[in-house]
């Protein structure tokens, strides 16, 4: 699941209006259906809004259900 969907999950969740946060965010309300409908690309500057805005553990939104599937080393 990407970010933009946990994102939206967590907002009908809690049943937060769209409305709602873009008045805190700041973020145009069209712009936010679209971020939120994987429409438009979420910027980290819009994703630290809204986790502010929300008041949103960014682990709730970030963290990955599962492994990842590949390790990254240092073989230099």
């Amino acid at each position: 699941m990407r970010v933009y969907e946990r994102l939206n999950n967590y907002i009908k969740s809690k049943g937060l209006k769209q409305k709602f946060i873009s008045n805190k965010t700041g973020i145009p309300e069209n712009t936010l259906s679209m971020i939120l409908n994987g429409k438009c690309n979420l910027s980290a500057d819009n994703l630290v809004d809204i986790i502010i805005a929300l008041k949103i553990d960014p682990n709730d939104i970030i963290h990955q259900d599962k492994e990842p599937t590949a390790e990254i080393s240092d073989t230099n």
